[in-house]
């Protein structure tokens, strides 16, 4: 069984590339660690083609439990979706 978090885009770390952001709680109910891939899509129907993939990595402590995903912003980009957008994230 696979399963899902629901999460909000928050802004992108400068630097980051590739890289999905998550916090130690989410990662341990995905089942993912830093380094492992994660899928994101969008948690609406949208003509925008909203997808991608990312590596794992660490939320700093002030963003843990607050639901949030940080994708870099090539990322955003790739999945063409927006800060504030609602995803559900999965292992890839």
């Amino acid at each position: 069984m696979s399963y899902r978090a629901k999460l909000v885009i928050k802004a992108p770390f400068e630097g980051d590339k590739g890289i999905a952001r998550l916090d130690k709680k989410t990662m341990e109910y995905l089942g993912v660690k830093p380094g492992d891939k994660i899928e994101i899509t969008a948690s609406f129907w949208s003509i925008r083609g909203t997808y991608t993939i990312a590596t794992v990595a660490e939320l700093p402590p002030e963003d843990e439990g607050q639901g949030i995903i940080r994708l870099a912003k090539d990322r955003l980009e790739d999945g063409n979706f927006r800060i504030g957008d609602k995803v559900i994230v999965s292992r890839a």
